[in-house]
């Protein structure tokens, strides 16, 4: 296991509250803490061309997701895959300015929405309207951090599509 030095104190969030922070401004910058303040996951880049491609790695270096981008697309997009379980497609379904969309399509128990400021990670994972996950600054004042709630959703595939939608949020402001 991996800890980590400068990051917030942490101990604070719930069970099922994960912080994940961006060391960096590229998608290999992120840190996944729990609320014990153990680091649980991180992120890797990868050469890929076209497109860009990363892993999301456990403490122990194994790989628990990979997220892949396409080089050219019309909507942001970006694929999710995990060992064992079937890929899913994370897409932007509006282009609102601040009240951004976008949607969780192919995840084993439903399509999942996510509503809200997704430039500022205030934002509402649901699922059939009911409310699944959730991430929010508001427990951390820092810019380069928010947490993420999981109640009733696979935590790898919300951390996944948080850091995802945050890279690409990320690019769209260069």
């Amino acid at each position: 296991m991996f800890h980590h030095q400068s990051a917030p104190d942490v101990t604070d969030l719930p069970t099922g509250a994960y912080l994940v922070r961006r060391k960096l401004s590229s998608i290999e910058g992120f840190l996944v803490y729990d609320h014990t303040d153990t680091q649980l996951y991180h992120f890797k880049g990868h050469l890929a061309f076209p497109g860009q491609r990363w892993s999301m790695l456990d403490a122990t270096g194994t790989e628990v997701a990979g997220l892949l981008r396409p080089a050219m697309h019309i909507h942001p997009t970006f694929t999710v895959t995990r060992p064992g379980r079937t890929d899913v497609v994370i897409r932007k379904a509006n282009f609102a300015p601040i009240k951004e969309s976008w949607r969780i399509e192919g995840a084993e128990d439903g399509d999942i929405d996510l509503r809200g400021d997704l430039l500022n990670h205030e934002f509402v994972f649901e699922r059939n309207g009911q409310a699944v996950g959730s991430t929010t600054r508001r427990w951390i004042s820092l810019t380069d951090a928010y947490t993420l709630q999981v109640n009733d959703m696979d935590p790898v595939l919300a951390i996944a599509a948080a850091v995802g939608i945050d890279s690409i949020e990320e690019d769209r402001q260069r």
